[in-house]
């Protein structure tokens, strides 16, 4: 039976390679020299599986689809104390939030994998893996605050072997999609990737000795 249109995003999948799994979360305190929030630290609206890269000022923002965008890791909720001074947690974000003391959880090892939906079919000419091209693009989409995950999906003809914002790594295991002359049977594949463009993989320093 073929996946139904229901992308959530960047899901944790494992470790890339034999390494250790250990979905390590990187906690990110927005404001540490003061409790309350600016709303500028959060211009936009953010879900669970978004990938997110840290802008000016230290904002936290959703990654745009360019190449250049380099991902500081992918959003897991946050924490933050309400207008009643409880303790919460929540899996998506209001852009221009002012709580305080807001805590951004985010999956930030470069070698974490993760499983993403297609946005549509691909053919035997767009199959990332069917023809030797491993790099494709992530299409920014609107996430939902009522569950709080992601809209984020895998450009189904994006494939390509320059810079991009994910590297393919196979097919995932459960996406019951055949192969034919035509292209993948499953209307929407799921796949299994890595960010490309990571922030922890860009090192500019020369290195002597």
């Amino acid at each position: 039976m073929a996946s139904v249109n229901a992308p959530r995003g960047l899901i944790l999948a494992k470790k890339n390679g034999d390494g250790s799994n250990s979905t390590g979360i990187r906690t990110i305190d927005l404001n540490p020299a003061s409790p309350k929030v600016a709303s500028a630290l959060i211009p936009t609206d953010i879900f669970t599986g978004d990938p997110i890269f840290i802008g000016d000022s230290g904002s936290i923002q959703p990654c745009t689809a360019a190449a250049s965008t380099k991902a500081a890791g992918v959003f897991q909720g946050c924490s933050f104390v309400n207008a009643s001074g409880e303790q919460k947690f929540a899996r998506s974000i209001v852009g221009g939030t002012t709580a305080t003391d807001v805590k951004i959880h985010i999956a930030s090892d470069p070698d974490q994998t993760f499983f993403i939906q297609a946005d549509a079919g691909v053919t035997t000419s767009t199959e990332p893996l069917g023809v030797g091209v491993y790099n494709a693009p992530f299409i920014p989409g609107t996430g939902s605050h009522k569950t709080g995950m992601s809209g984020y999906t895998l450009d189904s003809d994006g494939n390509t072997n320059a810079a991009s914002n994910l590297r393919v790594i196979r097919r995932a295991p459960w996406d019951t999609g055949t192969s034919t002359s035509a292209g993948i049977t499953d209307a929407y594949p799921w796949y299994e990737v890595r960010i490309n463009m990571h922030m922890d993989n860009y090192i500019t320093a020369t290195v002597t000795g």
